[in-house]
């Protein structure tokens, strides 16, 4: 596995993995490389490890049309947009409020979950996937946006691994009861202070829904450019 994650990386594919999911992403075209990157997914699907649950797939529609095995094996689930915006420009957040808190506390875990509006259990997986994804950086990610002295929202900024100091958000949202008030523009420029100033990232990329037309703003009135737009599959056992 090791030497064919490798190879992956070696024609411009990106991947991260958990124990149950294999993340591949690839944001330019490459077509020189298409050929070569169809039969490494083909040969990823037939020789899954053990525990694997999912492998998720993002590339230009461009690239996928060059890709018959990879349309065959994989069902397309969504279509995403990306966002960049370099981080060598000063960034201030003097108004706003944070606090890091520990991604294995119980406080940590429930505030999530209402967050996602998803069950304690699920929110405890979806931390410890990325305490398996992003081991080195896990414990300094958890950001929760304070206002008046209560947290109203999460964002996971990171340094994207194997990557010239790019920033990302690992996942972000607001809690139900804050919904529509503005605050995910702050909440979204406390992930991109964090990222420039305590994570030195270099630029940022972000990614959301075609349809997430809020997230879209955001990412635009933060200083955020409009890029290339990505197809992402889905593998499942």
């Amino acid at each position: 596995m090791d030497n064919l994650l490798q190879h992956f990386r070696s024609v411009g594919v990106h991947y991260l993995k958990s124990d149950s999911v294999m993340l591949l992403e690839i944001l330019e075209d490459r077509l020189d490389f298409a050929a070569e990157i169809d039969v490494l997914i083909n040969e990823l699907l037939d020789n899954l490890q053990s525990g694997l649950e999912k492998v998720r797939f993002e590339c230009p529609k461009v690239l996928l049309d060059s890709l018959n095995c990879t349309r065959t094996k994989m069902e397309i689930v969504d279509k995403r947009i990306a966002f960049k915006r370099s981080l060598l420009t000063p960034l201030t957040i003097s108004e706003l409020d944070y606090e890091i808190w520990s991604c294995s506390e119980k406080k940590s875990i429930f505030f999530l979950s209402e967050v996602m509006s998803t069950s304690v259990i699920d929110a405890e997986k979806f931390l410890t996937e990325m305490r398996t994804e992003l081991p080195s950086q896990v414990n300094n990610m958890y950001t929760v946006y304070i206002v008046n002295g209560e947290p109203v929202g999460v964002v996971f900024p990171h340094i994207e691994p194997n990557t010239n100091n790019e920033g990302r958000m690992f996942w972000i949202g607001i809690h139900p009861n804050f919904m529509g008030t503005g605050l995910g523009k702050d909440l979204h420029l406390i992930g991109l202070y964090r990222l420039k100033n305590e994570f030195k990232a270099m630029s940022y990329l972000g990614m959301t829904r075609v349809d997430n037309i809020p997230m879209r703003n955001i990412m635009l009135s933060n200083g955020c450019i409009q890029s290339n737009s990505v197809i992402s599959l889905q593998y499942s056992i």
